[in-house]
């Protein structure tokens, strides 16, 4: 990861907006399953299903569901790292969420 993205979670605690979409993917590259995080995140099925049918690879599937969520589309859950880590707790992903629990203290 990038010392730019070291920078944010450890200083940015608070709301997430799109201009933080480049850290948020960067901290959340090695997950494939992003229709389970955007579910998790609170983004709707039909979003999430017009997203993969648009663009049809994870990589760019991932990207724009972190992109509908930082811009609070449909019943997203507060932007926040935190909100990513509970996320991502519920996927038993517990390795990278307590690596970005670790970076907000």
């Amino acid at each position: 990861l990038n010392l730019h993205f070291f920078y944010n979670v450890e200083h940015s605690k608070n709301h997430l907006d799109i201009s933080d979409l480049r850290d948020v993917e960067e901290s959340l590259k090695e997950i494939v399953d992003w229709m389970d995080l955007g579910l998790r995140l609170g983004l709707w099925h039909p979003t999430l299903r017009k997203i993969e049918e648009d663009l049809n690879r994870v990589d760019k599937c991932k990207r724009e569901m972190l992109a509908a969520w930082l811009r609070g589309e449909d019943n997203s859950k507060d932007s926040t790292w935190s909100t990513i880590v509970d996320a991502l707790h519920g996927m038993d992903k517990h390795l990278l969420a307590n690596d970005i629990s670790q970076r907000l203290k």
